[in-house]
């Protein structure tokens, strides 16, 4: 039972709870202020004698009572609701179980106020069990519908308010943090040390390699352009993501015409997939400034791109100097911090990246597992 309780709670809402309580807080004053103006009108008409009244019992029984039955089994009510949206349930199945409750809230408030009158021996169980007629009960079948349907109603406008809040900052969150990534890429780029020795390179290439030199001054522009013309598109095709990964790595084999080499086995089925834009260059880039060393002068980087079942596994791995054990355990000192956060923001808790040591310390590997989607939306978030 405490167990149920404990994974009940994450559904419930108090904010949920104090909009609905003031809901029908007004509902039951409105109806305390009709059934006074009646009693007075009664005792006007002479069809009540006021010494007969016995207000106390009156507004405690048939409001107060109602009012307590009622929020609490909407309260009911909202964590069932809750947890249908959150588990998904068929929108068929939504509309029964709430119709169902729609039924019964009824009765639910009369065995309440029937059982406190018991308790309390303001009514004899002779009398409960007569008043315990169809009749009493479709009398106000009608209102306690209404009632109900306008509490659910109030419930799934609230959560829809909430999920679009979330979007909101979701979009907000993944804006910054692609305009972090845009950043960092270009400085990376345009810093002194890639953009001149870049030059120089193609300087170099004028007189031996005119068509090298054209080549990579197409790919040097092509790939600051990249940066500069993406707006908030977090989700881009696998096959554009390659593209601009391609001007990077054909800069990096001029500037190393003899240390580096990149080698790529992307299964082709892949192309059309949603992928993270500026994904691999980071990664790439980052196994490059962290495996060159005194002792490791060539530098071989490995990319393979393929489908396990609904997921899309991106291997990385290179010949470089190997991590320290301490940078392992969080990342946030090998310059991917920003990927992890990206990652996390466009996949919640489904996707996996690890980086690692290779068992046989011969270099460092990159593992990052994202779900598939194979078809483009119009709207990326």
């Amino acid at each position: 039972m405490f167990n149920i309780i404990l994974k009940l709670r994450k559904y419930f809402d108090k904010k949920l709870i104090i909009i609905l309580t003031f809901y029908y807080s007004v509902v039951v004053i409105l109806s305390g202020i009709k059934l006074t103006y009646e009693i007075f009108r009664s005792i006007d008409t002479g069809e009540l004698n006021v010494e007969n009244v016995n207000w106390f019992l009156l507004f405690f029984n048939y409001l107060f009572l109602d009012w307590v039955a009622v929020i609490l089994f909407m309260i009911l009510i909202s964590i069932i609701t809750k947890r249908m949206i959150v588990r998904k349930m068929q929108w068929r199945k939504i509309l029964f179980i709430h119709f169902f409750f729609s039924f019964i809230i009824g009765w639910v408030i009369f065995f309440s106020i029937t059982f406190i009158e018991l308790i309390t021996r303001q009514l004899s169980l002779k009398t409960a069990l007569k008043n315990f007629t169809f009749e009493n009960f479709i009398n106000v079948a009608d209102l306690n519908f209404l009632i109900y349907t306008a509490m659910v109603g109030i419930i799934y406008i609230y959560y829809y308010i909430e999920e679009l809040k979330k979007i909101e900052a979701q979009k907000s969150k993944l804006s910054i943090q692609l305009n972090n990534t845009k950043l960092n890429l270009l400085k990376s780029n345009l810093h002194p040390h890639f953009l001149f020795n870049t030059l120089n390179s193609i300087s170099s290439l004028i007189e031996t390699d005119t068509k090298q030199a054209q080549n990579t001054v197409a790919d040097l522009g092509g790939l600051l352009r990249d940066f500069l013309d993406v707006k908030d598109q977090n989700l881009i095709t696998l096959e554009q993501e390659l593209n601009t990964l391609v001007k990077y790595i054909n800069i990096l084999e001029v500037r190393f015409p003899d240390h580096f080499t990149f080698i790529s086995d992307i299964d082709d089925k892949l192309l059309q997939a949603q992928f993270p834009i500026f994904l691999l260059q980071p990664i790439i880039e980052n196994s490059i400034k962290h495996g060159y060393s005194y002792d490791k002068t060539d530098l071989d980087v490995y990319l393979s791109i393929e489908r396990e079942g609904e997921m899309v596994i991106i291997t990385i791995a290179n010949n470089g100097k190997l991590i320290p054990k301490k940078f392992l355990i969080t990342h946030k000192n090998i310059g991917l911090t920003n990927t992890l956060e990206r990652l996390q923001s466009l996949y919640k808790d489904n996707f996996n990246f690890f980086m690692k040591n290779k068992k046989d310390n011969s270099g460092v590997i990159t593992h990052i597992a994202i779900p598939y989607i194979s078809t483009i939306k119009k709207e990326n978030v």
